[in-house]
């Protein structure tokens, strides 16, 4: 199922959880269970030549051996396949969290654990992710067993004020309460469950598994879908136990500043350190540490009423179930509004006594991690520099096209952006066909707002089939993400259109 197909059946399933909810509640239903269909037919099939091969005993005749043997090798095929789906998972990757070392969190922790209906959180893990979330890890595979794994991140604790931390630990714990339905939690475990099986299934080892990868690489989309629209209501459903455990000002206060500040460190904090690579051969600070100052400092950039316009108009992406910020904001009845940094009210704060060890600690991971590619590319960067001057010693019209694609990309490495699209546009003017060209192109400048960069797209679908589809979803996401959704639907139907002329 690709991503067209798969948006159309969530449309559809859309309407049908508008028109008819309990019919679409029945669909979900029947087609959770089908996920165990397998094991059910041979549970079945096992027990029917079972009873066929020992019905003579209770009659006085000899088993039949033939039935012996199916009931024997049907039993060997269930217990692979119950082996199979019993899989384990990885639990989460990062810094385990042990109560002494953060008492004040643990026991924030405890209290919305009480407060949404006895929840248990088995770990929590902090990571260098700004992202918070719930991992429930099944320990009998599809059969369940979970355990709940509480994963913090510390960029979004820094960010947050304790009283919007509390909100979104409440949402993530609320996908778990059952406040709103268990068959909606169970589900919600499912797609979970589910995705993690795919991708184990990616790699199957033998036959068995490249049969059981047929069937449930076919059947996991599908269901992904058909939940989709009931795993979306679950996120609203989650907003609504942080508003009545917490209180709505602060899960809305908390998903507005998460959504800015998230862009904040994607298109700028991060950036702007990697900016120092040509100039330092070493890591100029230390990120973790110096995060709350580059908040506050830049409040006014990332906390700004463009930036959060820009968020409201968004559109809830295609496959994400969390909706929209502006859905989400209407769904708690509350007025969109500028969040505030006050570095004295963060929630690191809950890291005590340990916060100012913990930050170290991720800034030295990240040193580790990090610190050898950061050398590495200083040096490269060295050599991008004396390549670009043996070229820019010819004018672009004396160049090759290949001359002309290695000035744009060495330009883009020095972050001459400018200049690139300059190369790229001499390059796409030439006669004979340039689809690399033309994509790089479009993304460059639909990365500045311009509408223009749909035009290369459209090039790019001409000029070579198998980069349309790319193609395609690069102009479609750029015009989603602008609320401009009716122009994106017919815009990937002209990518159609073009790839087949």
């Amino acid at each position: 199922m690709d991503r067209q197909e798969f948006s159309l059946l969530v449309a559809r399933l859309e309407r049908d959880a508008e028109d008819h909810p309990g019919w679409y509640t029945a669909k979900v239903a029947a087609v959770a269970a089908l996920g165990y269909l397998v094991i059910a037919l041979l549970a079945f099939a096992i027990l029917a030549t079972g009873w066929h091969a020992l019905a003579p005993l209770f009659s006085g005749g000899p088993p039949r051996p033939t039935s012996m043997l199916a009931a024997l090798f049907g039993s060997v095929t269930l217990a692979a396949v119950v082996r199979v789906l019993w899989v384990k998972l990885d639990g989460p990757t990062g810094r385990p969290l042990e109560r002494a070392e953060a008492p004040r969190l643990f026991t924030l922790i405890d209290q919305m654990c009480e407060a949404v209906g006895g929840v248990p959180v088995h770990s929590v893990t902090l990571t260098g992710e700004f992202d918070a979330g719930i991992s429930q890890i099944p320990r009998w595979g599809v059969f369940g067993n979970y355990r709940n794994h509480l994963v913090i991140g510390l960029p979004l604790l820094i960010a947050l004020d304790t009283e919007e931390f509390q909100a979104v630990l409440a949402h993530e714990l609320g996908h778990l309460s059952g406040h709103h339905g268990k068959f909606k939690s169970w589900i919600y475990r499912q797609r979970r469950t589910w995705h993690a099986l795919e991708a184990r299934f990616a790699e199957p080892r033998n036959g068995l598994e490249r049969l059981l990868a047929y069937f449930y690489g076919w059947y996991a989309p599908y269901f992904q879908a058909y939940s989709f629209v009931l795993a979306r209501k679950h996120e609203y459903d989650a907003d609504q136990v942080a508003a009545y455990v917490t209180n709505d000002r602060s899960i809305a206060s908390a998903l507005i500043k998460v959504d800015l500040v998230g862009r904040f460190l994607e298109e700028v904090f991060w950036p702007r350190l990697y900016s120092q690579l040509e100039r330092s051969p070493e890591p100029p600070y230390p990120p973790y540490s110096l995060m709350h100052r580059a908040y506050k400092v830049a409040e006014k950039q990332w906390a700004c009423e463009e930036w959060l316009t820009q968020a409201l108009r968004r559109l809830a992406t295609p496959g994400d179930t969390h909706p929209s910020l502006t859905e989400r904001l209407a769904a708690l009845a509350i007025e969109p509004m500028l969040p505030t940094y006050d570095t004295g009210r963060s929630a690191l704060a809950l890291l005590a006594p340990s916060a100012a060890s913990l930050v170290k600690h991720f800034d030295e991971e990240w040193l580790r991690e990090y610190g050898p590619q950061w050398r590495e590319q200083h040096e490269a960067l060295k050599q991008t520099r004396a390549k670009l001057r043996a070229l820019e010693r010819h004018p672009d019209s004396e160049l090759s096209a290949e001359q002309l694609w290695e000035k744009a990309t060495l330009l883009l490495e020095v972050d001459a952006t400018e200049a690139a699209i300059e190369a790229l546009g001499v390059l796409v003017a030439r006669p004979e066909p340039a689809p690399r060209a033309h994509m790089l192109l479009a993304q460059l400048l639909l990365e500045r707002g311009e509408d223009r960069g749909l035009d290369h797209l459209l090039l790019v679908a001409q000029q070579d089939k198998e980069m349309a589809l790319d193609a395609a979803r690069a102009g479609y996401a750029y015009l989603e993400q602008r609320g401009r959704r009716s122009e994106a639907n017919r815009f990937w139907t002209k990518m159609q259109e073009a790839q087949a002329a």
